[in-house]
């Protein structure tokens, strides 16, 4: 009980195990507690229950996909001002954009490097909640 500040919690959600298992290992190494989703609802209910500081989500994902989960959160008045991410196979303007009127911080692509994960993860973090300008 001698820990001056909880560890932040961040909710990642993405189909993919092997994609999952890496964020975990990279972001619980520097501090951070994962909670992973492997699906659209699982990461909704996950977001509800938890209240995770920081949210990223993949796109393709099975019975919703993350655009829908991002509006879903954003329009649930306990998970409104979490601060919510993508990271994804997506590389098109229209998918950016999307992401963007949703109301999520930040966009990165896969593949990605850890530096740049780790970056993106600060960046949602530091938010607040509120859109950063590029």
């Amino acid at each position: 009980m001698g820990q001056a500040a909880a560890a932040k919690k961040i909710l990642v959600a993405d189909d993919d195990p092997s994609i999952l298992r890496l964020v975990e290992m990279l972001l619980s190494r520097h501090g951070l507690t994962v909670i992973k989703a492997a699906d659209g609802e699982e990461a909704f209910q996950k977001a509800v229950m938890e209240k995770p500081d920081a949210i990223l989500l993949d796109i393709r994902m099975p019975k919703m996909n993350g655009f829908e989960v991002c509006s879903k959160l954003k329009a649930t008045g306990s998970t409104a001002e979490i601060p919510i991410g993508f990271f994804t196979a997506q590389k098109d303007i229209d998918s950016y954009r999307q992401a963007h009127e949703l109301g999520s911080i930040l966009y990165v692509t896969k593949p990605f490097n850890p530096d740049q994960l780790l970056n993106a993860v600060g960046v949602l973090l530091s938010s607040g909640g509120h859109a950063a300008k590029l």
